[in-house]
């Protein structure tokens, strides 16, 4: 850059600016919760409109311009605020977890895995009662027949559930003793 050029620039922005100056500081603590905030605003404001100097036509509008800019990065602030919180450890430590334990994803898995092994109707049944819902009833007019028949394999599904899980339970205890002796 040609230094004769930003000296230039820099005496037309003051010569701008020094007129609007305490007007443009009231209006900025105005606008913004503290002096602090004030500052930062009306240098984030200066700063834009010395950058962009240049391409403002005409000297009259310079106040509207410098006054805009900072209400509009004022509106920009607040609109990232909206996606900011203040953290309180009391209530994020009360906060519940939306993933499953890490230790039921291995049961889960192991379900569905059995699950497979069911005849279809029995599979079907399970998964229509136990998982999405539904009444006996309404899976007796799914799948057709009694509500009899429902009721069996309802009970023939989890009864054979229950003898693997069982006998998984009884796998996982005897390889524990053999990792011990």
């Amino acid at each position: 850059m040609n230094l004769s050029t930003d000296d230039s620039k820099q005496k037309l922005f003051m010569e701008l600016y020094t007129p609007c100056k305490q007007p443009f500081l009231k209006y900025c603590r105005g606008i913004t919760s503290n002096l602090d905030d004030a500052r930062d605003l009306a240098g984030d404001s200066i700063l834009v409109v010395f950058e962009n100097l240049d391409k403002l036509r005409k000297r009259d509008s310079f106040k509207a311009y410098l006054f805009g800019v900072a209400r509009r990065l004022r509106l920009n602030q607040h609109r990232r605020k909206k996606f900011q919180g203040e953290y309180n450890e009391g209530e994020a430590n009360g906060i519940q977890s939306q993933q499953s334990p890490p230790d039921l994803n291995p049961d889960v898995e192991l379900l569905y895995a059995y699950l497979e092994k069911l005849p279809v109707k029995q599979k079907e049944a399970f998964l229509l009662f136990e998982l999405s819902g539904f009444s006996l009833k309404e899976i007796k007019l799914l799948q057709g027949g009694s509500l009899a028949a429902v009721k069996s394999r309802l009970n023939k599904a989890r009864v054979q559930l229950r003898l693997w899980f069982n006998d998984e339970d009884g796998l996982l205890e005897s390889r524990g003793k053999e990792d011990e002796s």
